[in-house]
């Protein structure tokens, strides 16, 4: 299923041919099921880029699954704001804020995939079965575990400079017709 066409969380963005499979539950919940703890309070975003493979079970964890470190308490208090008799406007202070979550274009998230809040995908990644990402991913990195790691990555340099730089996922839909074949059969020469 294209995931754009289910979306309807403004926070939420995707791209143009981004599929979403899913075995166990009805793929339209996704953001019900799959984008935990994505409270509006927050203003965090799901950005999800052009051409990415979601399988089943993915995860995108956000801010409020988070309990401050920097309170000498893990407790969220501030949820809890009216018995506590704390300003409402603080409730945010409950959790540890990052960023948003980031995903590039043409990414593969394997089965079961947990990627946390804060984190950036980069173009062409590929992250293995039930891996948790937790920190930044290069372009065209091969990752997997718990937490992940580098595998090693796609291509060589040079290609995934080419790649970088002409943005394949960026065209008119005519002209990747005309290069799907060169696209499909690693033709970079035939790219550029």
């Amino acid at each position: 299923m294209y995931l754009k066409n289910i979306i309807k969380n403004p926070n939420i963005i995707v791209g143009d041919y981004t599929i979403y499979n899913d075995l166990k539950n009805n793929p339209k919940n996704f953001e019900r099921n799959n984008v935990l703890y994505h409270y509006p309070i927050n203003n965090d975003k799901l950005m999800i880029g052009k051409f990415c493979s979601i399988a089943c079970g993915a995860k995108f964890i956000f801010n409020s699954a988070n309990h401050t470190l920097s309170s000498l308490s893990t407790y969220p208090f501030p949820i809890f704001f009216e018995e506590w008799e704390l300003d409402v406007k603080n409730i945010t202070n409950a959790w540890d804020n990052k960023r948003d979550i980031v995903i590039g274009n043409d990414v593969w998230i394997g089965y079961e995939v947990v990627i946390m809040a804060g984190v950036t995908i980069g173009d062409g990644d590929i992250i293995g079965t039930g891996a948790v990402v937790t920190k930044d991913i290069p372009p065209y990195t091969i990752v997997g575990g718990i937490p992940v790691k580098p595998i090693r990555k796609r291509f060589k340099q040079e290609t995934i400079d080419i790649l970088l730089k002409i943005k394949w996922w960026n065209w008119s839909d005519e002209k990747i017709y005309k290069h799907i074949l060169d696209i499909q059969n690693g033709n970079i020469e035939n790219l550029i």
